[in-house]
């Protein structure tokens, strides 16, 4: 049983950073330190049918020791939330149907210190909304929850990384996802799915440039991350910003199915000490993806992709490698 496009709603990708010189040669690993946020405004279409518009904030809450997949590390904790309105048209018992309503995201992820991959993912989105049946304004809600666990099995993108690398990553994913769909006071539609999968993707730090945001006009290092379905993401990383200034994801003929735009932040590493003789508690991380918007747009359509391939692709897409 197919999930329903909506279902490819609400992420988020973090960013971090600040650095007032013209960039280098090499692009540096942010530091984080408890207290850095950013928010993104963002809108999102799914094959045409279904649209999303809203914002995103990733929160950084710690650092701690844990076990993922049997691998004991130290993780960066990164809460995600979100809010904005939907529209268009998802699958329901096989039937295109028209919606229009609001949906908001909550989640928590873990960041790897020593490889900056985000290596655990939990996400939960919940809509709300109308659809015209089975009479017109018939209420439908929708959540969706998806539990992901990575595993790095192949990096060639570390810090710091060179103007004009380019190289591979490889992921072993083990994910659960559970889908409820509801019409008024009708049974629930639950849809669920398990899986574990490894799969690479190409990753590049192409250019360097400027870009104008919400928040600010940045100097920026032009990340490109390819896939092999044949959709591409690009990462405007501001390290001025401390993470991306601008997002965007791409289907497999070009064409433009996401964008996210920084809108405000706070980067501690970038602010003048209040002791001139003080140190900040800092951790390097590679640009993480707190994902949770974007993130599960372009995952969930690799994964549909990918099972025609008879194998299904990660739930959880990587930063620029190193998306809510």
């Amino acid at each position: 049983m197919r999930a329903s496009p909506l279902l490819l709603a609400a992420a988020l990708l973090l960013v971090a950073g600040s650095a007032r010189a013209p960039l280098g040669g090499s692009m540096e690993a942010p530091a984080w330190s408890p207290g850095d946020f950013w928010e993104y405004r963002f809108n999102t279409t799914f094959e045409d049918s279904v649209y999303l518009d809203g914002t995103v904030r990733a929160a950084v809450s710690g650092v701690r020791a844990e076990v993922v997949r049997g691998v004991p590390q130290d993780v960066f904790v990164v809460n995600t939330s979100g809010l904005g309105v939907l529209r268009g048209s998802f699958q329901f018992s096989n039937v295109s149907v028209p919606a229009t309503g609001t949906w908001n995201l909550t989640g928590e992820e873990w960041i790897a210190t020593a490889s900056r991959k985000i290596v655990k993912s939990l996400v939960v989105i919940a809509a709300d909304g109308t659809v015209p049946v089975p009479v017109p304004g018939t209420a439908f809600h929708l959540s969706w929850t998806n539990l992901t666990a990575n595993r790095v099995v192949q990096d060639t993108f570390t810090y710091p990384v060179p103007f004009g690398f380019s190289g591979t990553v490889t992921l072993n994913s083990s994910w659960r996802e559970d889908v409820v769909i509801q019409l008024d006071d009708n049974p629930p539609e639950t849809l669920s799915n398990v899986n574990e999968t490894e799969i690479g993707f190409g990753v590049a730090l192409a250019s360097r440039g400027n870009t104008t945001v919400p928040a600010g006009t940045f100097e920026t290092f032009d990340v490109r991350e390819t896939w092999p379905d044949g959709t591409s993401d690009r990462f405007d990383y501001a390290p001025a910003a401390g993470n991306n200034a601008r997002t965007e994801a791409y289907n497999a003929s070009g064409g433009p199915v996401s964008r996210t735009e920084l809108v405000a932040f706070r980067y501690r590493a970038s602010e003048p000490p209040a002791d001139p003789t003080g140190t900040y508690v800092a951790v390097g991380l590679g640009i993480a993806a707190a994902v949770v918007a974007i993130a599960l747009l372009v995952r969930w359509r690799r994964r549909r992709a990918a099972r025609e391939k008879e194998y299904t692709p990660p739930s959880l897409r990587e930063p620029p490698t190193s998306g809510p």
